[in-house]
């Protein structure tokens, strides 16, 4: 009926400032703990392009180099997550689990 959707600047303004979002919480890829992450997505198993093409430790790179790649990135990481977020909740609903 449409109620899951809404207009919001929330997950790109998150990416613009290096924050992106994973189910376990939000993931700050400006932090030097992931200069060094080769091989770990942002999220496991999330089916975004970001996460099956690049690893944490080259979007820290970009993020670092004010590189405007890591901004399409992050955007599209995070709008994923926030689709598939949605999503999950309305099969919640559906199926009475919430």
């Amino acid at each position: 009926m449409g109620i899951d959707t809404y207009d919001s600047c929330f997950p790109t303004r998150l990416a613009r400032h290096g924050t992106l979002l994973t189910k376990s919480g939000k993931v700050h890829i400006k932090s030097g703990k992931h200069s060094r992450s080769y091989g770990v997505p942002v999220e496991e198993g999330c089916e975004c392009l970001t996460c099956r093409t690049t690893d944490r430790a080259y979007l820290n790179h970009l993020f670092r180099a004010k590189e405007p790649a890591f901004m399409g990135m992050a955007v599209r990481h995070n709008v994923r997550f926030m689709n598939d977020f949605m999503e999950d909740i309305r099969n919640k609903i559906m199926n009475d689990e919430i």
